[in-house]
């Protein structure tokens, strides 16, 4: 096999990259810390990124409008706590913490949605990942939007869609996408 020679990879294309591949490991069950270290990695770029471009841009996760401006550091670094950990091991190399994995659900969605604010378009692994989280978490989307599901699925195939377990949904969405070519 011949070795690649150095790649040009921009910092969209790198974030990018980074949150495939914590979507895979997302959807196959994988270690939940390096999924996570990878999606917060992602979105850490994707944010900066679509902020310098768009300096008006939609409010994302770090600069929610949602948390008030005197909370705003605290909160940013209580939701760069976890990723940090994993990622230097010069602070208290000794230190455990506590880590809840269902927070790098956050940092994949709101990746995504920063890689469109950036005018990017998205490929089958954030499609699969919307469509993943429309479906098992509606309220994700702002409530129940079975209207709207309805609109894109019939129900029934929803329903179908439901009973497929997570760790298959991305090889079998993939396989529909496929077809659809």
């Amino acid at each position: 096999m011949v070795e690649p020679g150095p790649l040009k990879i921009s910092k969209l294309d790198a974030a990018g990259a980074a949150n495939c591949t914590a979507i895979t490991l997302w959807f196959n069950g994988s270690d939940p810390v390096a999924t996570h270290a990878l999606a917060f990695a992602s979105y850490e770029v994707l944010h900066a990124v679509s902020k310098k471009r768009d300096p008006n841009r939609m409010p994302l996760i770090f600069d929610s409008s949602f948390i008030k401006e005197e909370f705003r550091s605290e909160i940013n670094i209580a939701l760069k706590k976890n990723a940090y950990f994993f990622k230097h091991g010069d602070r208290e190399p000794e230190a455990i913490i506590e880590f809840n994995p269902a927070m790098t659900d956050g940092f994949i969605l709101f990746a995504i949605a920063a890689l469109q604010l950036c005018g990017e378009s998205i490929g089958t692994e954030e499609s699969a990942f919307l469509l993943w989280t429309r479906i098992r978490e509606p309220r994700w989307s702002g409530g129940d939007d079975k209207a709207l599901m309805e609109t894109i699925l019939p129900v029934d195939h929803v329903h179908q869609l439901k009973r497929i377990p997570k760790h298959d949904f991305l090889h079998m969405y993939k396989l529909a996408q496929a077809q659809r070519r």
